[in-house]
């Protein structure tokens, strides 16, 4: 299903009882969510971990299309939470959690609508831990890069592994592997990795001589 789509999916389950509280003009909310995954598709770039998008939206409407004495927090706190569970899906990273403000402006034609996006670090929250002997390791992004370097969101120290030694992510609902070419290799219950692999909760990871075991936080 196309990320247009999907948004309009989840919203539409929303804003039956919602839109006519908010929204006096023919902005509809469907229209924020589309606007916002075009508004994604546009600026992703590609980061060292993979694919990422902006994790902040700001949407201007004039004032005669947004009713302000109406609670848009609903619908805020529903684009914010289909954001991240479309990020997660897609195998998208987000730099921070997502932040979508609406706000009424005169200088918006009315029935129009400004949307900027940026990307802001911040922290997320945890959707995975790799446990291992006398340490353990938090997955917060959805997209994370493991290895020896200082650029990596979970450093190890080991001469063995690389500098950055492999990629976890979340997609489909699954969690995936993939080593960068590391010298040491990688493995999953014992099987080598040499494409992207799905790990399972209660997976045996090894990232050269580094053993842990991979833990789903359920939310």
């Amino acid at each position: 299903m196309g990320l247009a789509r999907e948004l309009e999916r989840r919203l539409e389950q929303l804003v039956d009882g919602v839109s006519g509280a908010l929204f006096r003009g023919k902005v509809h909310p469907v229209d924020l969510g589309t606007r916002i995954a075009r508004e994604a598709d546009l600026n992703m770039t590609q980061g060292l971990a993979g694919p990422v998008v902006p994790n902040e939206y700001r949407i201007a409407l004039n004032p005669e299309d947004l009713e302000t004495a109406g609670s848009s927090q609903r619908l805020v706190t529903e684009l914010e939470y289909t954001l991240a569970a479309t990020a997660a899906d897609r195998g998208w990273r987000l730099e921070g959690p997502p932040d979508v403000k609406i706000a009424a402006d005169p200088a918006v034609k009315s029935n129009h609508l400004k949307i900027l996006s940026g990307i802001v670090a911040g922290e997320t929250s945890v959707w995975g831990q790799l446990i291992g002997t006398g340490r353990h390791a938090d997955l917060t992004m959805n997209r994370v890069l493991v290895g020896r370097s200082e650029e990596c969101d979970i450093q190890l120290h080991e001469a063995e592994v690389s500098r950055l030694h492999a990629i976890i992510h979340r997609e489909q609902q699954r969690t995936w592997v993939t080593d960068l070419g590391s010298a040491n290799g990688t493995t999953v219950d014992g099987s080598v990795v040499t494409s992207t692999t799905p790990m399972r909760p209660g997976a045996r990871l090894t990232l050269g001589p580094a053993t842990f075991m991979f833990r789903l936080v359920e939310p």
